[in-house]
């Protein structure tokens, strides 16, 4: 079967590489704490709430993070566990944010037929070319496609339940509110 879009590889792989080099460097910096009393290298003690809560977003991206490949008939989700097959009528919601200048994130919010639990996964798409992007807020063929495949699947599919497209921009903003809170305390 012809592969008609996919993540980026580069992308992807390159946040199971950074990702767990970043917890490793806050997991040091809680060690070095905790065991000396003193801070690494002068770094200052209120900045471990923000490191825990970097710590966080990066086990979150590590576990939701999935290359994709979409075909005409289903989605192949690739992990390092192992691939699996998402039908397009399965899908709840699709959902392309936007988090900085020209980084997409794709949201897929699926119902695990196995378990019958609602999961969601974030893509990080390939880039086809320039035109693709028309401006910062236009939505990426990609997106369009599996969306118009859901709406096929699903004819009772709404555009509607799909959550703003600035949510994950809203999670990591209101997310890190209360460990900036616990670095003012700690000052």
């Amino acid at each position: 079967m012809n592969t008609l879009y996919k993540s980026s590889a580069f992308m992807t792989y390159l946040q199971y590489v950074i990702s767990p080099v970043i917890l490793g460097l806050c997991l040091y910096g809680f060690y070095y704490f905790f065991t000396t009393g003193n801070t690494v290298e002068s770094i200052p003690v209120y900045y471990l709430p923000i490191m825990v809560w970097v710590s966080i977003v990066v086990i979150i991206n590590i576990i939701k993070l999935r290359y994709i490949e979409v075909i005409a008939n289903n989605i192949l989700i690739k992990s390092i566990s192992g691939e699996r097959v998402l039908d397009y009528k399965d899908i709840e919601w699709i959902n392309q944010n936007i988090f900085g200048s020209n980084w997409y994130i794709l949201s897929i919010k699926y119902k695990d037929i196995k378990t019958g639990q609602s999961k969601s996964i974030f893509v990080f798409p390939e880039m086809y070319s320039i035109r693709e992007r028309i401006t910062m807020f236009g939505e990426l063929n990609i997106t369009k496609y599996i969306r118009e495949q859901i709406i096929k699947a699903n004819p009772s599919y709404n555009i509607e339940n799909e959550p703003s497209r600035w949510y994950l921009v809203k999670w990591v903003f209101l997310s890190v509110i209360p460990f900036l809170l616990a670095s003012f305390l700690l000052v």
